[in-house]
């Protein structure tokens, strides 16, 4: 442990199970997460920032979640890190209403995946990623938005950056967004970050808003289909009934429900097969399927 970081304490939250605990991190839901030299598949540690907040978590031989912050930080961060895991949804009532679905392929999801957790991002840094997310893998997307980090973020602590807002996004220079590996991604997150900041548009307000204006406002956004938009709006709006239908959910819904090769078709069979529920149970089937296991 470096000097200027405080031991690690104990996270109010339930324990996860090793594999739950890096999907959730590190599956796809946030791109800010990497493995530490100390990582082991039995005590998985990882470095991550989200927000203003740099952590290292790890899970204890009891599944407990462990972490520890910058000195200086952690009076302010700690209650964050609790926030950022979701600790005050109430996920037994969430797996037994999905359960009751009496759904197997769901019911056997849910035990490959009994502690895995949806991440409460920031709604600005979900959207900031996702757009950079588009055609890209995991590892590319997380160079991208630390490039991006780095030379528009501020510094949280030593070499260590937080997401840039989009007012300095859209006072960059489009060729210092280029040089972050975004391709034609550039334009789009340029184009966004001048509509949001023109809009006088706050990214929080899409937790409070319907479903169906936040998704109508991000799709107007340059680089937001559907798919992005309900990532964003999942994982950084806390909207569990978004289902972003990307190629593996495509080619999962289709191999285990038999659903129609249309992203409508099956985010239409997901609400009602699943309800308010559905983009929880979109990523109980995402990592199970991802490794084969359904």
């Amino acid at each position: 442990m470096r000097a200027d970081w405080s031991s690690f304490f104990e996270v109010d939250v339930p324990p996860f199970l090793p594999h739950d605990f890096c999907e959730t991190l590190d599956g796809g839901q946030s791109f800010r997460w990497s493995k530490t030299d100390s990582f082991s598949e039995s005590r998985p540690e990882y470095f991550g920032v989200f927000g203003k907040t740099a952590a290292i978590l790890a899970l204890d031989g009891r599944g407990r979640v462990l972490c520890s912050l910058p000195k200086n930080l952690r009076s302010a961060s700690a209650k964050r890190v609790e926030e950022y895991l979701d600790c005050r949804r109430d996920y037994d009532a969430a797996r037994k209403s999905l359960y009751g679905t009496k759904d197997p392929i769901m019911r056997k999801a849910l035990k490959i995946h009994p502690t895995l957790r949806i991440l409460r991002q920031d709604p600005e840094e979900a959207l900031v990623c996702f757009i950079c997310s588009s055609s890209k893998r995991i590892v590319q997307i997380k160079e991208c938005v630390r490039l991006l980090s780095e030379k528009l973020g501020d510094e949280i602590c030593d070499g260590v950056f937080s997401l840039p807002s989009f007012e300095k996004i859209d006072s960059a220079d489009i060729e210092t967004i280029r040089k972050c590996k975004l391709g034609f991604r550039s334009d789009y997150i340029k184009k966004t970050a001048r509509k949001i900041c023109a809009d006088s548009f706050k990214a929080e307000s899409l937790r409070s808003a319907r479903y169906s204006e936040a998704k109508s406002y991000l799709t107007s956004l340059s680089g937001i289909g559907e798919k992005v938009a309900d990532c964003i709006l999942l994982f950084g709006a806390a909207k569990m009934e978004a289902f972003p239908v990307d190629t593996w959910i495509r080619k999962a819904m289709s191999e285990l429900y038999g659903t129609p090769d249309n992203p409508s078709k099956i985010r239409e069979f997901a609400s009602e097969k699943f309800g308010k529920l559905a983009g929880f149970a979109q990523q109980l089937i995402f990592a199970a399927k991802r490794k084969n296991l359904l």
